[in-house]
């Protein structure tokens, strides 16, 4: 599927957005357990500590709804917006968009995204398996993988991956990093 003339189209898209920029991308459901916002904080700090980076790195995050239906569920998403909006009012430049947040689901762009990935991150704070940890590496098979030790696939992939503590903004900003 992800060589569909309709996800080679999505790729063309997205390198025309964001150029020659090394990418890290997460493709998550907007749920709680996912970690999204905390996965953007450790973003916003990578750019804090790395400012050798702006410019030449591009966070794609895809965070689709789930569970609308819910308060909570509405309010995280918000959440996560908000979030963006920060790391872009204090990073975007002219010339530079450090973060693109779409909300809207679209699988063949998603398939796009795995393909270009340079950094995968998937920091659920728990999770049974995570798909995407397994889905990402195999599309991309030269990316580096970000990995929350509380995903059911950290079982399989620990040993190739850049393992985090999900709570820990710190090690995931070093990871991001590491995986760069």
């Amino acid at each position: 599927r992800a060589r569909e003339p309709d996800v080679e189209s999505h790729m063309a898209a997205l390198r025309e957005l964001v150029g020659d920029r090394r990418l890290i991308v997460r493709i998550d459901r907007t749920e709680l357990s996912k970690n999204i916002v905390r996965g953007l904080t450790a973003y916003r700090e990578f750019l804090a500590a790395h400012p050798e980076w702006h410019g030449r790195v591009v966070h794609l995050a895809f965070a689709y709804p789930s569970r609308h239906d819910l308060p909570e569920y509405r309010e995280y998403t918000a959440a996560v917006q908000r979030c963006a909006m920060e790391i872009e009012d204090e990073y975007a430049t002219e010339d530079w968009d450090p973060l693109i947040l779409n909300v809207q689901d679209d699988y063949p762009r998603s398939l796009a995204a795995y393909r270009l990935a340079d950094v995968m991150l998937v920091n659920p704070i728990r999770d049974g398996m995570n798909l995407v940890a397994k889905e990402g590496p195999v599309l991309s098979p030269n990316s580096a993988l970000v990995l929350s030790r509380e995903a059911g696939a950290a079982a399989e992939l620990g040993s190739d991956a850049l393992l985090v503590n999900p709570y820990d903004v710190s090690a995931t900003a070093r990871a991001i990093h590491e995986g760069l």
